[in-house]
C-alpha cells in the first residue's frame, strides 16, 4: 500500500480487527512522540555469545488513557504526547480500540554464520555506491542524534536470478534482507537494525525452489539474531520500529517493535549494545541488503521491488526527519548495478528494485 501512511494503515487495521493495547507504542510513535527513555519491567534472556535480550507482555486490562506516567512506564507504554493536537489524536485512536491484539512473546536463536552490519562501499558524486546495501539513508541534523526509525513494507517473494547464458535460475542459495536501522553509514561503524530475511535455493535444472522467510534483528558487530516464533510470509505487511532508550547522545540500549499487519501478530523486546559499542545516531536507513554468510558477501536473490512506506526517523532533540531528504544507495556487483535505491517525494517512500543480469555483460552478479 505505497503512499498510505503507517498511521492510516494501523488505524484501519485496528478498526477492522479490534486490537488493543500492544499497539500503543506504535500509535504514539506515529502520532509524533518518542519511544525513548523507558525502563521496562522485562524478562531477561542471555543468548549465545552473551547477547542480552529482554521481553515483556503488557497487562491485558491496562488502560493507557487512565494511567499515570509511572503506570505507563511500568506496563511498557510510552508517555502521552505533550502537544495538544497530538494528544487529542492519541486519545481519539485509543477510544476506538475495544478488542485485543495478538501479542507474541518472542523467542530467539543466534545465527552466528550470518552478519548484516554497516554499508560497504564508497560515496558517489550523487548518492552512494555499495557492495551490500541499496535503499535510502539520511544524516542527522547538527548537534543531535537519531534515536528512532520506522517504516512498513510488503515482504517480497524472492526467486533465484536468471542466468543470462542459460535462461534458467542460478543454482544455490540467494539472499535478500529488508530492514530499517540506525547508524552503519556516513562514518559510523555500529548499526542497530531489524527486518526480514528472504532466502531461496535454486536447483541445477531451475525447478523446485526452496524458500525461507523469517524476522531478525542485529546490533553489529554481533551476528544476526533470528526470531523463531513470529510468523511471516511473502506478501505480509510488516511494520518495524527501532528506538534508542537513553536520553541524549550515544546510547547502549535499544527497543524493537515489530507487527505483522496482515496476521495481527505483534512483539516488542529490548537489548543492550555489544560490549564496547555505542549507538552514535548519526544516520538512519531503509535498506535491501545481501548479507554476509559464512564470511562471504552472499549472492542477491531476485526480490522484484520493495517499497518502504512512511520512512521517518526521529532525533533526541525532537525533530522528525523524512527519508526523502537524504541520499540514495545503489548496490553493485561485478561490472554493474544489481539493486537500485530511489527516494520518492512527497510520499516519503524508499523504493528498491532488483536489476536482472544483462546478457551482454552490462550488469548483474
Amino acid at each position: 500500500m505505497p503512499g498510505v501512511s503507517t498511521f492510516v494503515l494501523l488505524t484501519n487495521f485496528l478498526e477492522e480487527n479490534l486490537v488493543t493495547s500492544c499497539l500503543g507504542p506504535c500509535l504514539e510513535l506515529i502520532a509524533g512522540s518518542h519511544l525513548c527513555g523507558r525502563d521496562l519491567q522485562m524478562k531477561k534472556i542471555t543468548l549465545e555469545g552473551g547477547i542480552e535480550v529482554r521481553t515483556f507482555a503488557p497487562s491485558k486490562d491496562f488502560n493507557p488513557l487512565k494511567a499515570t506516567p509511572a503506570q505507563l512506564v511500568a506496563n511498557g507504554f510510552p508517555t502521552m504526547p505533550d502537544d495538544p493536537k497530538l494528544r487529542e489524536r492519541y486519545v481519539r485512536v485509543w477510544n476506538r480500540i475495544k478488542g485485543r491484539f495478538n501479542y507474541v512473546e518472542p523467542t530467539f536463536r543466534v545465527n552466528s554464520d550470518r552478519v548484516h552490519g554497516p554499508r560497504k562501499g564508497l560515496a558517489a558524486e550523487r548518492g552512494q555506491i555499495s557492495y551490500n546495501w541499496s535503499g535510502g539513508v539520511v544524516g542527522v541534523p547538527g548537534g543531535q542524534a537519531f534515536n528512532l526509525v520506522l517504516s512498513d513494507w510488503t515482504i517480497p517473494g524472492v526467486a533465484t536470478p536468471t542466468n543470462p547464458q542459460t535462461g534458467q535460475g542460478e543454482p544455490g542459495w540467494h539472499y535478500c534482507a529488508s530492514w530499517v536501522g540506525i547508524d552503519g553509514d556516513l562514518g559510523s561503524t555500529d548499526v542497530f537494525q531489524a527486518g526480514v530475511e528472504s532466502e531461496v535455493f535454486g536447483t541445477l535444472n531451475g525447478h523446485g525452489e526452496t524458500h525461507v522467510t523469517y524476522p531478525w534483528w542485529e546490533w553489529a558487530p554481533l551476528p544476526e539474531v533470528r526470531i523463531t516464533n513470529f510468523s511471516v510470509h511473502p506478501g505480509d505487511r510488516i511494520l518495524v520500529i527501532l528506538c534508542a532508550n537513553e536520553g541524549h547522545g550515544p546510547t547502549t540500549q535499544g527497543t524493537a517493535f515489530m507487527a505483522n499487519l496482515t496476521t495481527g501478530q505483534y512483539m516488542s523486546f529490548a537489548m543492550n549494545a555489544p560490549s564496547g559499542t555505542r549507538l552514535i545516531g548519526n544516520c538512519a536507513e531503509w535498506i535491501v541488503e545481501r548479507p554476509e554468510v559464512r564470511g562471504v558477501t552472499s549472492p542477491l536473490a531476485d526480490y522484484g521491488e520493495i517499497i518502504f512506506d512512511y520512512c521517518v526517523a526521529g532525533t533526541d532533540g525532537g525533530l522528525v526527519v523524512n527519508a526523502d531528504s537524504g541520499d540514495t544507495i545503489q548496490m553493485t556487483a561485478g561490472q554493474g548495478i544489481i539493486s537500485v535505491g530511489e527516494l520518492i517525494s512527497p510520499q516519503n517512500l524508499v523504493d528498491c528494485t532488483y536489476v536482472p543480469a544483462d546478457p551482454l555483460g552490462g550488469g548483474g552478479q
